[in-house]
């Protein structure tokens, strides 16, 4: 049953696709949209009476079959996945005035599909079908995106996503060649530990780096983010970049990874501090957004690095909500205000954002109640020594520019107000960042109004001495021709990473 899960999205993108060629209705497309994105929550609240268990489908053999799970791992991907979606295509109902609808929502259908199939897998090969599957569908919808540079964008980033494409195949090949199997669950029965498998896991980890927009393997992110269209870019942040963490997750939970701790831990503690530094940077308030997603996904990576798979899982829920809902909440500004400058951007006509905008930012800083504080908290719990005063000290960094966001969305100004549907589901995810806070939070942390007033007091200094207003020259977009000539570039270091990485198996 849990099957149809991933099959009822599949089955109306497939009928939208058929009644479109006879009625062009956007009044159908919608209607086909939300049946396709609500219709697997009956599957899966069905499905956790009996949770946890897994399914080989066809009834075929562990060796031969497709086998998915559900399990206290893949339950908050699935969840959160459930819960973005669904509220970003409420969000999208009215956000696309376009005659090409029916094109739009079939994409959305096929990338929800995608995120799902993706969270249910337990082999290898299946889980990279699917991650394929989304990865398509986005690109499609970055390119078909009205954005100044969205198909420049959607071209670095299918660039780059097939690339890591395919190498993490390339992985799976090693692993599967070592032990003849692609079921998890059978490779770990049978594992025994060589060179080739350590190789392997290396290829596949600076595959999925790549593809999570991990620092310093950053480099399609920010423009893919920035340039789509404000749904597509929620769903990018949200949930686009958490299959790379599910895929990180699986690898943990079944082969050691003890050659590989001490890098990934250095190069997730460096992507939450990049990400930091240059989010507190831009003026664009989309690409504040998307280089913050660079650091929450370095949070997402020190779970990975420190076999903490709760910190890291709840981390997933917890940004695949808060950073949503901002890109839905200054989306809905954006889209009302014509511009995504923070300068010319306010919340003030609209209480419904205010109220959203400040929850999200105090969900994203990991400020208790709201669901942030939980994921991060359970993070620290695997740290010690020196780790544990930088975690705090990037979390003060986080809330800078977020104090940033609000300080200049608070700024009175005339200015149209957003539409009524869009700020609703902005609050809707931020309503629900406290509401989980709060059922998995055991108690408030009394710290935090120091850490807020420390992270304003750091903002005004920074705000006086004019370091806003530095711009960080990109050597790489100076040197290059083209764009192909930067992604040259932006291929060698991606090159040399893995090298970096493979060079753990030797030493």
């Amino acid at each position: 049953m849990i099957a149809l899960i991933v099959a009822l999205p599949l089955v109306f993108a497939f009928l939208l696709s058929l009644v479109s060629i006879i009625w062009n209705s956007k009044w159908l497309s919608k209607t086909f949209l939300l049946i396709g994105v609500l219709s697997p929550w009956i599957i899966f609240l069905a499905s956790l009476e009996g949770m946890p268990f897994s399914v080989i489908l066809g009834n075929w053999s562990r060796i031969s079959g497709i086998e998915i799970t559900l399990n206290r791992y893949n339950f908050y991907f699935i969840l959160g996945e459930l819960l973005v979606f669904s509220l970003t295509s409420i969000y999208s109902l009215n956000y696309f005035e376009r005659e090409d609808l029916n094109k739009i929502f079939l994409l959305f259908l096929l990338m929800h599909a995608g995120f799902l199939g993706t969270f249910l897998s337990r082999d290898l090969f299946n889980f990279f079908i699917y991650i394929e599957l989304a990865s398509v569908s986005v690109f499609a919808l970055i390119c078909v995106s009205r954005g100044k540079g969205a198909k420049e964008a959607a071209f670095r980033y299918v660039v780059f996503f097939f690339l890591a494409s395919i190498f993490l195949l390339f992985s799976i090949g090693i692993i599967y060649l070592e032990t003849g199997y692609l079921n998890l669950e059978l490779i770990r029965k049978n594992l025994v530990m060589s060179r080739e498998i350590k190789i392997g896991l290396g290829i596949a980890f600076t595959s999925l780096i790549l593809k999570g927009g991990i620092f310093p393997l950053f480099f399609w992110l920010p423009d893919a983010h920035a340039k789509a269209d404000t749904p597509i870019s929620a769903l990018l942040s949200g949930l686009m970049v958490k299959t790379s963490a599910y895929g990180m997750v699986l690898l943990i939970l079944y082969f050691p990874i003890t050659h590989l701790e001490t890098p990934l831990m250095i190069v997730a503690f460096s992507s939450m501090i990049f990400g930091v530094l240059l989010a507190v940077l831009q003026q664009n308030v989309k690409k504040l957004l998307a280089y913050s997603t660079v650091s929450q996904m370095g949070y997402i990576l020190l779970g990975i690095s420190t076999l903490n798979a709760f910190g890291a899982i709840y981390h997933v829920l917890a940004h695949s909500l808060f950073k949503s809902g901002l890109f839905l909440s200054v989306g809905a500004l954006i889209q009302a205000q014509k511009s995504k400058n923070l300068n010319k951007l306010t919340y003030r006509n609209s209480p419904t954002l205010i109220v959203a905008i400040v929850f999200l930012s105090l969900a994203i800083g990991g400020i208790s109640p709201f669901i942030g504080a939980v994921s991060k908290k359970e993070l620290v719990s695997a740290l010690s020594g020196n780790w544990v005063y930088l975690f705090y000290a990037v979390g003060v960094g986080t809330l800078i520019p977020f104090t940033k966001l609000n300080y200049h969305l608070a700024k009175p100004q005339k200015a149209p107000k957003p539409k009524r549907l869009e700020s609703i589901v902005s609050l809707a995810m931020a309503m629900l960042t406290l509401i989980l806070g709060l059922y998995f939070l055991q108690n408030l942390s009394f710290t935090d109004p120091l850490l807020i007033g420390l992270a304003i007091l750091i903002f005004f200094a920074l705000h006086h001495l004019d370091i806003f207003d530095f711009k960080i020259p990109n050597p790489i977009e100076k040197r290059a021709k083209d764009i192909g000539e930067e992604n040259n570039f932006y291929t060698i270091i991606f090159v040399v990473f893995m090298i970096l990485i493979l060079l753990q198996v030797y030493f």
